[in-house]
């Protein structure tokens, strides 16, 4: 048996590090397309250039400058990839022909993998609807039938059937008849912008049917593939979590080894959400870092060659990464592992930092977009920095032999404690320092963070640690020794059920976010700067620390400074600014008072009131607002108020209003939304027509509907109708008012004025006619998700115009302190 060789044995060449320097070329390269959008004759051209600079000072022996045009160069191919990989498509592909709006159609294509369950998962709270089971089909599109005749068609999809059973397989084609959209892009400032994620996937297209009926194989011969084994082994492995691991966790367990979160329960995955360790569920290099360690910890006992251990892990680990789809953060951590048994094959020490580069490039080479992902950032990050606390520690390790000789003296029970209590301090620091490395980006994406994530960590790394292990003991326990899966289930299970149930006793008893409107991607990059130029200092020790210390608490001043400028500016503005959020089929409008007070009338759409919340709170992060003085519930139909409970959560409110019949004859929604507010000790007031609002002395905030009594009918017809006025200019805001309310509202002395949201909506149930000839709007905003709702056809010149928050996205009132004529703004189409 060959002798294994220590590392330190073998002298340590000065090796060049010039993917180090690749890495940010390309990336600068990907940037300035995305920002600029060149075109790709121009990418090539400058491309070719600087290819033949580069020879050219080559061959002179310019070293210096030949290296400068190589790195130019690199930038260029770094923008050929973006423009590619954004814009080129071919000339069949599906999407062309599609708009958000659903769209029937008719396909033929070919099933890719293997169908995925996805569970009706009980609804998040009393304000959501029931969904139905549902099955994903991977599928790839060949024809699209238009009229009698098919066409070509082209395009990787989804299809989201709805039912309970579907017998479809990989490779079979399949006559699909389903409801096509493309991804809609963000509709409010700060929002999630769905269609550029999917163009950044490719996949652009989402198909739903709802039947299984609606998926009809073709008598045509099955197309095999290369990956139909790694796609059966996948579906393998998902089937046998599900079916050994007990109801609860065997979607925990699908996630942390397989990455697949459809079957993950909401209420675990908000649990390690408002804990700030959902980056344990998020398949990372931790999760293969774990695997190749217990892989390499077994290995290294078995009797062969010393190269034998890392070349086995080295196969593993390019097993895994295929099974789990080569995402991307497991692909950066891939290369480090490989990195890592390369190294130990040839008996040489890994250049981390060049490894790290060879991971960013190969991203960027498969998807250039990934390294604007949320994920991607964070995975870098997160290993650059305890990359360097590593480093850092080993620099400034200092060894004593007689301290050293001492521990080898202790009694077992004493070396193992001490052992262990080092190794959790160790845990605990790396935790802080990732933690706070990563905050600013944390919140510049996501608006939240919690501390606990640096404490609970180090705790659930180990329970994760031994499912991860158990994990592939019980896929072998079932294919050799069927009997003992129980056990081996068991021991998956335990740790799973540990996780679960930290995490859920964390947030329900000592529950802590931090909700923010982040900091400005500006400082934010020059964060990163200032830490990495400061972190290369502090290991290469050029400048004194005290320089170190000093420069990132400039920058953390700046940063201080400019949120103060901000808030100073909110306070002492002198218009009003009324927005009406985009939130599909419901209501969200925000006003913004003189010298920074703030008032919300309504939260809340059809449906989804996650999406409300979420919506709303990108508008309000991105204005720096993180308080509202109060809020208004016009009345008592849930698309007007079904996202508050969440909204409670993240913002800090003054007050909330309803109406008087609201409170006192409320439903059992209404019911449990003001036991919330109660709860939280937020004062609830009523109020009805004739009462007015105090909150700024030349702001007038005047309720017109209804009385304390209110009208017979629904509960629209009692809507709170609120009459914003300043300096001479009127704002009306009627909820979903319709008849007989509207007749209450219209005896009274008519009130012209210059924006009107449209009553309940736009829809023409309401009758609003009358209305708009009793207020004589100029400008008619209608907050609704149909973009059908344009106005009355062949208007006059004197007619009022007509704005939908569902084709403009957020409309923004701006009403100046010199009574000039509102400036009316949409997001997505400007003045």
């Amino acid at each position: 048996m060959a002798t294994r060789k220590p590392a330190s044995a073998v002298p340590q060449r000065t090796i060049y590090r010039p993917l180090v320097l690749l890495a940010p070329a390309l990336t600068l390269g990907v940037i300035a397309d995305a920002a600029l959008d060149f075109s790709m004759l121009l990418w090539l051209i400058a491309f070719s250039l600087l290819l033949v600079l580069w020879g050219a000072l080559w061959g002179r022996k310019c070293e210096r400058y030949s290296s400068v045009a190589l790195l130019l160069a690199v930038a260029a191919m770094g923008g050929m990839l973006q423009h590619g990989h954004w814009n080129w498509y071919r000339a069949t592909e599906l999407s062309r022909g599609l708009s958000a709006d659903k769209q029937p159609v008719a396909l033929r294509g070919v099933v890719l993998d293997y169908p995925r369950f996805l569970p009706a998962k009980p609804p998040g709270s009393a304000f959501e609807f029931e969904r139905p089971n549902q099955w994903k089909v991977p599928f790839r599109v060949y024809q699209m039938r238009n009229g009698s005749t098919w066409e070509a068609a082209s395009g990787d999809t989804e299809i989201y059937v709805s039912g309970d059973h579907l017998d479809v397989r990989p490779g079979q084609a399949i006559l699909v008849f389903a409801q096509a959209t493309c991804a809609e892009g963000a509709l409010n400032p700060g929002e999630f912008d769905f269609a550029n994620w999917a163009r950044a996937s490719r996949r652009r297209t989402f198909l739903r049917s709802g039947f299984p009926e609606c998926l009809k194989v073709e008598v045509t011969p099955v197309q095999r593939s290369l990956w139909e084994p790694i796609r059966a082994a996948r579906h393998y492995v998902s089937g046998e979590l599900a079916a050994a691991i007990p109801p609860g966790l065997d979607g925990l367990a699908e996630t942390v080894f397989l990455g697949r979160r459809e079957r993950l329960a909401d209420a675990t995955d908000e649990a390690f959400r408002q804990t700030g360790t959902v980056h344990l569920l998020a398949l990372s290099g931790l999760h293969l870092g774990i695997l190749a360690f217990f892989a390499y910890g077994l290995l290294r006992f078995l009797p062969g060659p010393a190269w034998l251990p890392a070349v086995c892990v080295l196969v593993m680990t390019c097993a895994y990464v295929v099974l789990v789809d080569a995402r991307p953060p497991i692909v950066r951590a891939s290369i480090l592992v490989g990195a890592f048994c390369v190294a130990m094959m040839l008996y040489r020490r890994p250049m981390f930092w060049n490894s790290l580069a060879a991971a960013w490039l190969l991203v960027i080479c498969w998807s250039p977009t990934e390294i604007f992902q949320a994920g991607t950032q964070l995975s870098f990050v997160a290993v650059a920095s305890l990359a360097w606390l590593s480093g850092y520690q080993a620099m400034t390790k200092k060894t004593d032999p007689l301290q050293d000789l001492i521990e080898i003296t202790r009694p077992l029970p004493v070396k193992c404690w001490r052992h262990g209590v080092r190794w959790f301090g160790q845990m605990f620091v790396a935790s802080l320092v990732v933690w706070l490395v990563t905050l600013p980006l944390v919140l510049f994406h996501f608006h939240a963070a919690s501390p606990w994530t640096i404490l609970l960590s180090p705790i659930l790394i180990i329970p994760m640690g031994c499912a991860l292990f158990f994990i592939p003991v019980l896929l072998v326990t079932s294919l050799v020794v069927p009997v003992a899966t129980p056990v081996a289930a068991w021991l998956v299970s335990c740790p799973l059920w540990l996780m679960q149930e930290t995490v859920t006793w964390t947030q329900q008893h000592a529950g802590l976010s931090i909700w923010s409107a982040g900091p400005p991607g500006w400082w934010v990059v020059g964060f990163y700067l200032v830490a990495a130029t400061v972190g290369w200092v502090m290991i290469t020790r050029r400048v004194p620390m005290r320089w170190s210390v000093a420069v990132v608490a400039i920058w953390l001043t700046v940063g201080f400074v400019w949120g103060t400028a901000q808030a100073i500016e909110a306070n002492t503005r002198d218009d009003l600014v009324c927005t009406l959020v985009s939130v599909g089929h419901g209501t969200c409008v925000l006003v913004e008072l003189p010298e920074g007070r703030n008032l919300l009338y309504d939260c809340g759409r059809l449906g989804s009131p996650k999406r409300a919340c979420q919506s709303l709170s990108a508008v309000l992060w991105s204005k720096g607002i993180q308080h509202l003085d109060a809020v208004i519930i016009s009345h008592d139909d849930a698309d007007h108020y079904n996202g508050l409970p969440e909204l409670l959560e993240r913002f800090s409110v003054g007050a909330v209003y309803c109406s008087d019949l609201m409170e006192k004859i409320p439903s059992s929604l209404v019911s449990k939304l003001l036991d919330d507010i109660r709860r939280r000790d937020i004062p609830l007031r009523t109020i009805s027509a004739g009462r007015s609002l105090q909150a700024h002395p030349e702001v007038g905030l005047t309720v017109l509907h209804p009385t304390r009594k209110g009208v017979l009918g629904r509960d629209n017809a009692n809507s709170i109708v609120l009459l914003i006025e300043y300096q001479g200019r009127r704002i009306l805001l009627p909820g979903d008012l319709e008849s007989p309310g509207t007749e209450a509202v219209i005896v009274e002395r008519p009130i012209d004025c210059d924006v009107v949201m449209a009553p309940h909506h736009g829809s023409q149930h309401s009758h609003a006619e009358a209305f708009y000839q009793w207020c004589q709007p100029e400008w008619i905003v209608v907050s609704s998700g149909s973009r059908d709702i344009v106005g009355p056809e062949n208007a006059g010149a004197d007619a009022p115009v007509w704005l939908n928050t569902a084709t403009g996205g957020m409309i923004e009132i701006r009403l100046s302190a010199d009574g000039r004529p509102p400036e009316v703004t949409s997001w997505r189409k400007g003045r």
